[in-house]
């Protein structure tokens, strides 16, 4: 067992999200997070843009199926799938390529039901709407809520997700435990706009054993891409060292707040590695 991180030889964590030529969503920002833990990471791209998608001008594509197939048989073919600690998905711009993922996340637990997989359904937020086709996310809902063990939705997508406008601890709990998918899963909700949320509070829940559990911290007025890819690749770290959900969030959470902190002190109009080294307690 390693004494610093608690992961034994389990060291890697497979992230299947976007790939950027230049910012930090997506892998960028995730890998970076999950290397300065310690670990190492297993990256499959989904997509491959100059930029984050905010920016009104994007080069790029979603990944063929061939070639992302490929590219699973290539990671079968060396038996590293064994050093995997936990799996998370992020940004995917295909069906096919959900439909992929899927596939070889129900292949690695399979063959190694403990490893813990973490969904963060990517589709949209209050501010943009939607940012995935329809297509997309109904397979998001059909291939990986259904194989998921925690899910790390914003409330935008939670709303989605329910079929609900939910917004109190009482009525979200109720759809959440009334759903045929999602009330056996572990969620934690980011960015929850709630009724009696005060304007300068950010508020996180989470939701397992029929019971939701509040994680507040002060907002930051800033729109910051990538926020939610840090959290849960945190999310991800923590777990894999032994944290359960609840102390994993507030460390996510933490985290992500000293990051906001960070880059709005220096104008920045994304985290980034200098961000991630100075906000980031190993």
């Amino acid at each position: 067992m390693n004494q610093e991180t608690g992961t034994g030889s389990r060291r890697k964590i497979l992230s299947i999200q976007s790939r950027l030529v230049c910012g930090y969503v997506g892998n960028n920002i995730a890998e970076l997070a999950i290397q300065l833990y310690g670990l190492d990471v297993i990256s499959f791209p989904t997509v491959l843009f100059s930029t984050h998608t905010g920016i009104s001008r994007i080069y790029g594509s979603a990944i063929n199926k061939p070639l992302f197939d490929e590219l699973i048989e290539g990671i079968k073919a060396i038996n590293v799938i064994k050093d995997i600690n936990n799996m998370i998905t992020g940004y995917i711009g295909a069906p096919e390529i959900v439909e992929s993922s899927a596939s070889f996340i129900k292949h690695i637990k399979e063959q190694f039901p403990d490893r813990l997989y973490i969904c963060d359904p990517v589709m949209g937020d209050f501010d943009q709407g939607m940012y995935v086709s329809d297509e997309v996310a109904e397979s998001i809902e059909q291939h990986l809520l259904p194989i998921s063990d925690i899910l790390t939705p914003n409330h935008y997508e939670l709303k989605r997700l329910l079929r609900s406008d939910a917004d109190t601890i009482d009525s979200i709990l109720e759809a959440v435990m009334s759903h045929p998918v999602l009330s056996s899963k572990k969620i934690v909700v980011t960015g929850c706009i709630l009724k009696d949320t005060p304007v300068d509070v950010v508020d996180m829940l989470v939701i397992q054993d029929g019971r939701i559990e509040r994680v507040s911290s002060p907002k930051v007025d800033i729109a910051m891409v990538g926020a939610g890819d840090l959290f849960t690749a945190v999310v991800s770290v923590q777990m894999a060292k032994g944290a359960d959900l609840l102390k994993a969030t507030h460390v996510a959470s933490e985290t992500l707040y000293r990051s906001l902190i960070y880059s709005k002190e220096r104008n920045c109009r994304e985290m980034n590695s200098e961000c991630l080294l100075n906000c980031i307690e190993r």
